[in-house]
């Protein structure tokens, strides 16, 4: 599915998808969750989206890629996606890609910055520029459990002189409408994406959320929020700016078309609204 913000189009590349118990996706808030079955279970998809700009052709995330060692969870670790062959789906070729945002350095959002090719780690996008927070690529190249994805998917940019590492409060606007917008919690520097085109609006949240029912309970944190209580001002934050501007809410994880706006109900809560029920 294409869809349209202002001059802008937007289409999602999806790696796997997959399921995860409602419990364990959301530990801390089991108490909250009397309207749910104990064994509730929901969709979570990873993907990539292609934003074609007026000026370029741009990727935001890299799902998590083929062929990486990640500790042997099943999730992550040595894939074998048709990713690549749905990009080509789209009609771009990687070597028309020239701009790379990465809202955060985690596993399954950076993985096809790189393919494996002549006998080691490549960008896979030989033409683009690559953009992550200065903050998080600190972060990671001091951590010790993420060595490997820094080996592969990160070094390689580094060493080909590809990767801009930048302060987000400080964005650039990239190709006349897109910039970063600090929602940290999730990750340290996490990054979410405004996007401005012709006096439409979109939002690019990474894993500010994991599923829809945190618009519902802005408050639940994921088990994966590095610091849950800046996590929940973050998704605030990122809700209150959608609402204000009638913005296109596209996710990094919620299944089916992932995308969708956030209103009010009757009861002044906040909902999510798909494509289907505009």
């Amino acid at each position: 599915m294409r869809i349209t913000v202002g001059q802008c189009q937007v289409e999602k590349i999806t790696e796997q998808t997959t399921s995860f118990p409602l419990r364990q996706l959301f530990p801390d808030h089991i108490d909250e969750m009397i309207n749910y079955p104990e064994d509730a279970a929901v969709g979570l998809s990873i993907h990539s989206w292609l934003v074609k700009t007026p000026k370029d052709i741009i990727l935001i995330d890299t799902a998590t890629g083929n062929g990486r060692n990640r500790g042997g969870i099943p999730l992550f670790d040595h894939l074998n996606s048709d990713y690549l062959e749905r990009l080509k789906q789209t009609g771009i070729a990687a070597e028309q890609v020239s701009l790379v945002l990465m809202t955060h350095i985690h596993t399954d959002h950076v993985g096809w910055n790189t393919h494996w090719n002549e006998g080691e780690w490549q960008p896979l996008f030989p033409h683009a520029r690559y953009v992550c927070s200065a903050r998080e690529l600190a972060k990671c190249q001091a951590d010790p459990g993420r060595q490997e994805l820094y080996r592969d998917s990160i070094l390689p940019l580094i060493k080909s002189g590809q990767l801009d590492a930048i302060d987000i409060e400080q964005s650039p606007l990239f190709s006349g409408v897109l910039r970063y917008m600090p929602t940290p919690g999730h990750s340290d520097d996490h990054g979410s994406l405004l996007l401005v085109s012709d006096q439409q609006h979109a939002i690019f949240t990474g894993d500010l959320m994991h599923h829809e029912v945190q618009f519902e309970h802005p408050h639940w944190n994921s088990v994966f929020c590095e610091n849950k209580p800046q996590a929940s001002l973050s998704r605030r934050k990122a809700i209150d700016w959608a609402l204000e501007h009638q913005a296109i809410w596209f996710s990094s994880h919620f299944a089916g078309a992932s995308f969708g706006r956030v209103r009010y109900d009757g009861n002044q809560r906040y909902q999510w609204q798909t494509p289907e029920e505009e």
